[in-house]
């Protein structure tokens, strides 16, 4: 944790006036055990993790059945845009149809609200403040933790990821345990002609292919879509595919930074375009758009194999006017920017809607239990498929969502928010029930408060982004000028 940061703890604390709970933060190393072998690998982490050498054993399958794995992650996508979460668009005809034969979770936390540090909780299963990449949004690098992919590949399992997302690539280290990671992205953004990003319907064929390939063993595959993240500019059909109620309202001024309120951010600008509908037009359209490539690719999966598990969510939403934010992300932890689209489906679990809270940390234990592997006891999530197998509600716990200079945990129907930029740290209490749906709240609670203090002195030295990935970066990148993809003497601006 940042000294800054550490200096405003005790006025946090001023503020909570609640006891604070002795809970000690220790390492571990956990053992992994491949489907092929008996023997007992062990692996440290780097960062927190717990004592012993323990492990959760896993039910979610039969013994012997290794499922085929899909993680879809959707880059900038709030709920509320989905048929499966109350919108009437029609933005999301594949997606939701999808959602009908699974479980939706109307309540997903993202770890945080920007690329990166959302990736690193999702593979890693460990809290913004854990991991190595911490809150940064392409500085930083996973160094050492056990990644999802690892535990697929020592499980088994061939592995590839395709990423639409130029923070994404490997310079981060978010390809450990792939034995195919495709981050080879040409296309460049409307208005920023330094940032690079692959639609939908190319990161699709390219999974496709690799789909087809023959194999002997079963697969896990991570299919990162950037669309619905801005400048909007969907395909015409795909544009004109989508039906919102157009309001009585004023357009908004164009700010000349990319970051500001009360108005359009400038990478965010199209020609014409001035009102709060015209963008969110916009944006449906982007999602209907990838929704239409991703429904092929899931068509095409169940052709394979029907018992294949499918886990679908976003790493983080964004702002459409809440706080007098436009059409951005990664500056709050509020639910406009942190609460994502949730649906799973697996062998085993009826289809059906929850509402108990879950998080980016969920993801890894629950598809590995789900694939029958084992499970580290280090995971900060849970594995969902136990909770929905046995019937019970799922546990009532906190959850944590983290940019550095903002922390909000969430419990329940309500969260509190600690902003960490001024010398007087602010904290507020919230109630909430949706992405759009949150205010001011007279609600306190001891334990929420207790978490909250525990997750804020958690200390773990992120690791920047190593030299000489760093230098195969920019060399790729001046091979990209030199291929006329990118503008001599621009660096990227996410």
């Amino acid at each position: 944790m940042m000294t800054s940061a550490r200096q405003k703890l005790t006025a946090i604390r001023d503020y909570l006036k609640f006891a604070h709970t002795d809970r000690k933060i220790t390492l571990s190393g956990p053992r992994w055990r491949s489907r092929s072998t008996t023997i007992l690998r062990f692996h440290l982490f780097t960062g927190i993790s717990f004592v012993g050498l323990l492990f959760l054993s896993c039910s979610e399958t039969r013994s012997g059945e290794f499922p085929n794995v899909l993680l879809i992650t959707l880059d900038t996508l709030r709920p509320d845009f989905l048929g499966a979460y109350g919108s009437n668009a029609g933005a999301s005809p594949e997606i939701d149809a999808f959602a009908l034969k699974s479980v939706v979770f109307d309540r997903a936390i993202a770890a945080s609200s920007r690329t990166v540090p959302s990736h690193a909780s999702i593979m890693t299963s460990l809290w913004v403040r854990e991991h190595s990449v911490g809150w940064a949004n392409g500085s930083s690098r996973l160094n050492g933790e056990k990644s999802l992919a690892e535990v697929f590949r020592a499980g088994g399992y061939d592995t590839a990821a395709f990423v639409g997302n130029m923070l994404l690539g490997t310079p981060v280290g978010l390809d450990s345990g792939f034995d195919l990671y495709d981050d080879d992205l040409h296309d460049t953004e409307a208005n920023r002609s330094n940032f690079m990003e692959r639609r939908a319907d190319e990161s699709t064929e390219r999974a496709m292919r690799w789909l087809a390939e023959e194999r002997e063993r079963p697969w896990f595959l991570w299919m990162h879509y950037q669309d619905a993240h801005g400048p909007y500019v969907p395909p015409e059909e795909h544009a004109a595919a989508v039906h919102l109620e157009i309001a009585d309202e004023a357009p908004l001024p164009l700010l000349d930074k990319n970051r500001g309120k009360n108005g359009v951010p400038a990478y965010q600008v199209r020609p014409g375009s001035q009102t709060p509908s015209a963008y969110a037009e916009r944006y449906a359209g982007e999602i209907h758009f990838l929704d239409a490539w991703l429904g092929k690719l899931l068509r095409a999966v169940v052709e394979e194999d029907r018992n294949t598990i499918v886990l679908l969510t976003a790493d983080h939403g964004e702002s459409f006017g809440e706080e007098g934010l436009w059409f951005s992300h990664g500056f709050r932890t509020t639910p406009d920017q942190v609460h994502v689209p949730f649906i799973l489906q697996a062998p085993g679990l009826n289809p059906g809607r929850r509402r108990g809270l879950v998080h980016h940390v969920d993801v890894a234990p629950t598809l590995i239990g789900l694939a029958g592997l084992e499970v580290p006891r280090g995971s900060r999530g849970i594995r969902l498929a136990k909770w929905l197998q046995s019937g019970r509600n799922l546990p009532i716990r906190s959850v944590f969502s983290d940019i550095g200079t903002e922390v909000s945990a969430y419990r329940g129907d309500h969260f509190i928010r600690v902003s960490l930029r001024k010398s007087d740290s602010e904290s507020m209490y919230f109630s909430w029930t949706s992405t759009r749906n949150w205010f001011i709240s007279e609600f306190s609670e001891k334990q929420l408060s207790s978490d909250f203090e525990d997750y804020l002195e958690i200390q773990t030295d992120f690791v920047t982004v190593d030299e000489q990935s760093r230098l195969e970066h920019e060399l790729r990148m001046r091979q990209l000028q030199a291929l006329g993809y990118l503008e001599v003497g621009k660096e990227a601006e996410p």
